[in-house]
């Protein structure tokens, strides 16, 4: 995903917000009340619109938030005197609000407000108050990072702000449910029995066979309803195959993938999944639902339970017939009708064949050889889309090229423009489908054949295809990664049939999970770079060899580690044959460099990658990507602390979506920040501390996968060293349902939070202890580490008999300190306190990492003392001595104290 597409639509909002002009302050209460989601009384406008004088503009109903806000020009000018009038305004009126929000419709000037934020915090009245000072940019960031995942909310401001519904709609992945057809007949029976159901179950099955309309009826409540949801999302079929297949189904919304599956429990959510499988449990489903989300399934098969969606009645098929206000003659119709019934999609086509000219007698003809109404229609199907073959052959031939019922949109538009889209439409060919896609009705689609798409036609809309992919490479939206997730069986018959076009492989190797690549189709990157020595590359030809070589790796690394080293080094020269190539840009040279520096991180020559990530970083394109990779070797070296802590400042400092700066950047530095639990690793987490406890909580409460990942390993560090802080996060996190977790990663990132929320004072430990035990028992195959802390549970649950079978299992137990240190912990727990000491022994003689010694010795102290070694002292004085972490310290303190150490110990920490 294009890093700087965030930027570029923060961008965009922020000239849009600019422009709100005397507007901006009932723009701005909406805006607040969707972020702040507290109760707010904007007393600045009347009930007309207009302003009041003398109050401030919004007050939280509890007094703690205040907000002014400011369309004047010049707001971010020196000295920003309409900013102090408004903070003093604020403090006068509300002195014990906490916090204060000056909200401008004008761009921030950074060092302007800096210097006034560092200098009204001086004043006495500001001492324990937080005052946000937002320009357009950080509005505008708030908007794509928090709120464009709501519908209702995007909706509420559209009339404000257009260009969010424009970036809204742009994104075309983001799985958002079809506007109904505007000429269907209105079914409120079917209406007032989905929602009759709905007040009995979160989850309602339509069934019925095809073409009977109900992927229409889904569109249709959705439209009707769409006021009671935050968002409507719309899965297409095949793309959930189970409950559990919505833990790891991504929507994308403001350049990130938010989880489907988290948004259904936090979010007031309308899900409908069109064509659902057969074995796709609704009684599941239903446990995956938070209070105010609910689930439409549509289904061929009748399920027990499900709603099988009536035939229209002889009414409503003679107006869905009618033709230019002309009824369809009583004779013709009853031929009809006993043919087809209330079958909506037949009646449709019917209809659409007697506007291209066909007569009724000519239909009624048609309905006599067909007889009755066989596999679902496709028979009369086929006969009367032979009467529309002279008007549509053009459009539908690209499904047929396609060799599938959808495309998207914007292709469609590209190679049959905007008339034959309305054309397919008109003649009621096409079924609902999320926004973006237009999808044939399955009937329709299987009534084509190869003679809907001559040779000559298929090599127009191959070089169609490639031009448009080309296009929309260098735009900043999804519209690339959306044709080739929706094109994907295209593309890879394409390749596979010798096409070598770099935008088509680019774009297949960008939309295929590495988990279900096809090698072959990929070829050799190494040879692709050598075809392309000495002479300017094509466009894309960079990426598309640089993508091969990354998909290949985390494919190769389903065989084996050293496999996937090994093909990585010998594909290595092809990043120097590309850094050579004349004509590069600075953002491809950049990018070469970077995946290289990645590459021998991989192979493991830090120092090489270290030189090749800070030569990124000094050069005209730095990439914050860069940036995490240089962190990941500087943290643990000793010399590099310094640069390490520059980097993570460098980063931190942002907001999501600023300066390119996504939530899988800021994650991954916070999943790196806690390892080895070093003094400079504490100043850092504190200095940043809301901004960590703020990004981890709104990204995983929107889904974002990686979130959870980042809490679970900065969460051994914060359980114990910042319980508050670990506390707080976990307090407004939605704890899963556990079948809805998909991946062992998934099952064991939230059995370490647990386990790590049973460290915190006051907790139920023993309920946090299970619910961690049950996640490790459902991971399917779990890494060495995961089994590593499964054991380290069972210590701490009082079953050390079991966690050290576990680590006897391990062949590395005689090369690993940290499986002995947790045998010596298993054999004390059991009265052996004389094994315990030969374990922590063993294991103090191979820790090389100077922070873990402490509680290492802490350890042998207390095994020693068991022993009744008079010289057991020593060991806590020495763990105190060792100690890096500040409450480890002052517990050590305490314990020196308590053993009458401290005099021995010599000068105690500060506690």
């Amino acid at each position: 995903m294009d890093p700087k597409r965030k930027v570029a639509q923060i961008d965009r909002l922020a000239g849009a917000i600019s422009y709100v002009a005397t507007d901006f302050e009932k723009f701005a209460g909406l805006f607040l009340d969707a972020l702040l989601e507290v109760p707010m009384n904007h007393q600045g406008t009347n009930l007309v619109g207009y302003p009041v004088g003398g109050v401030v503009d919004t007050v939280s109903d509890d007094g703690r938030i205040v907000a002014e806000y400011s369309d004047a020009r010049g707001y971010f000018d020196r000295p920003m005197a309409k900013a102090e009038g408004d903070l003093k305004k604020a403090l006068n009126r509300k002195p014990s609000a906490r916090d204060i929000f000056l909200l401008s419709g004008e761009r921030k000037r950074p060092q302007i407000a800096q210097e006034f934020e560092s200098a009204v915090r001086t004043w006495p009245e500001m001492e324990g108050k937080t005052l946000h000072l937002w320009g357009a940019e950080d509005i505008a960031t708030e908007l794509i990072e928090e709120l464009i995942f709501s519908d209702t909310v995007v909706r509420r401001l559209a009339s404000y702000l257009p260009e969010l519904l424009r970036i809204r709609d742009e994104e075309t992945a983001s799985r958002l449910a079809p506007a109904p057809d505007r000429s269907r007949i209105a079914r409120r029976d079917v209406d007032s029995e989905i929602s009759r159901r709905f007040a009995e179950s979160p989850v309602v099955n339509i069934s019925g066979i095809a073409g009977i309309g109900k992927s229409a009826a889904a569109a249709a409540y959705a439209a009707d309803h769409e006021g009671q949801y935050d968002l409507v999302i719309w899965l297409d079929t095949g793309e959930v195959g189970r409950p559990e297949d919505l833990q790891a189904l991504p929507l994308v919304r403001g350049g990130e993938a938010r989880n489907v599956s988290a948004l259904l429990r936090t979010r007031a959510c309308l899900l409908v999944i069109d064509d659902a499988e057969p074995t796709l449990s609704t009684a599941n489903l239903a446990e995956l639902c938070g209070p105010r989300s609910r689930i439409i399934l549509t289904q061929r098969s009748t399920q027990p339970g499900s709603y099988e969606l009536p035939m229209l009645d002889r009414e409503e098929a003679q107006i869905l017939l009618a033709h230019d206000g002309a009824m369809c003659p009583a004779g013709a119709f009853d031929v009809i009708w006993t043919t087809v019934n209330g079958h909506p999609l037949s009646l449709a086509l019917i209809g659409a064949a007697v506007r291209q000219g066909a007569t009724w007698e000519e239909i009624v003809l048609d309905c006599q050889v067909v007889g009755e109404l066989e596999h679902h229609g496709q028979r009369l199907a086929d006969r009367l889309l032979g009467r529309l073959r002279p008007a549509l052959q053009r459009e539908l031939s690209v499904f047929a090229w396609a060799e599938q019922a959808n495309c998207g949109q914007d292709f469609l538009e590209h190679v049959i423009q905007p008339l034959g889209i309305r054309k397919l439409r008109s003649h009621g060919l096409t079924a609902a489908d999320r926004s973006g896609i237009v999808r044939l009705h399955d009937v329709v689609f299987a009534a084509l054949s190869n003679e809907w798409c001559a040779l000559e036609r298929r090599e127009e809309l191959d070089a169609a295809l490639d031009a448009y992919l080309l296009s929309t490479a260098n735009e900043p939206g999804l519209r690339l990664w959306t044709i080739g997730r929706i094109l994907l069986p295209k593309l890879e018959k394409l390749i596979a049939a010798g096409a070598r076009s770099a935008a088509i492989r680019y774009a297949f190797l960008i939309a295929m999970d590495h988990t279900e690549l096809r090698p072959e189709l990929v070829g050799d990157p190494l040879a692709d770079a050598n075809a392309l020595a000495g002479r300017p590359p094509p466009p894309l030809a960079v990426m598309a060899i640089i993508e091969a070589i990354e998909q290949l790796f985390l494919y190769d690394k389903l065989e084996g580690d050293e496999i996937a080293k090994a093909r990585l080094r010998d594909r290595l020269a092809a990043f120097d044959t590309l850094a050579e190539l004349p004509g590069l840009t600075d953002r491809q040279a950049a990018e070469v460099r970077h995946h290289k520096g990645k590459a021998l991180k991989r192979l493991g020559d830090s120092a090489a990658a270290a030189e090749l990530f800070e030569q990124v970083l000094s050069g005209p394109s730095p990439l914050h990507e860069t940036r995490l990779q240089l962190i990941d070797i500087y943290r643990v070296k000793s010399a590099k602390v310094d640069r390490a802590i520059d980097l993570v400042d460098e980063i931190l400092a942002h907001a999501p979506g600023e300066d390119d700066v996504t939530y899988s950047v800021l994650l991954g530095v916070i999943e790196r920040l806690p390892w080895g639990a070093g003094t400079w690793r504490a100043g850092l987490i504190r200095r940043h501390a809301v901004t960590i406890e703020q990004t981890i909580v709104e990204a995983a409460n929107v889904g974002v996968l990686q979130a959870i990942r980042a809490f679970a390993a900065l969460g051994r560090y914060l359980s114990t060293e910042e319980p508050a802080m670990f506390g707080r996060i976990f307090e407004q996190l939605s704890e899963p349902a556990p079948e809805g977790l998909q991946t062992d990663s998934d099952r064991f990132s939230w059995a370490e939070i647990y386990f790590e929320a049973a460290r915190l004072p006051g907790t139920d430990a023993v309920s946090f202890h299970a619910k961690a035990l049950a996640l490790h028992e459902r991971e399917v195959r779990p890494q060495l580490f995961h089994l590593q802390r499964r054991a380290e549970l069972l210590i701490e649950m009082g079953r050390p008999a079991e966690g050290e079978a576990l680590l006897r299992e391990r062949k590395d137990i005689e090369t690993n300190e940290w499986l002995q240190r947790l045998m010596a912990r298993a054999r004390r727990s059991q009265g052996d306190a004389a094994g315990a000491l030969v374990w922590i022994n063993k294991a103090l003689d191979r820790l090389r990492a100077d922070h873990f010694h402490s509680e290492f010795l802490e350890l042998r102290y207390d095994i020693r003392k068991d022993l009744g070694d008079a010289r057991a002292g020593d060991d806590l004085i020495q763990a105190h001595a060792a100690s890096q972490k500040d409450v480890e310290a002052a517990r050590l303190n305490i314990r020196l104290k308590e053993t009458g150490l401290a005099r021995q110990a010599g000068s105690l920490r500060p506690c």
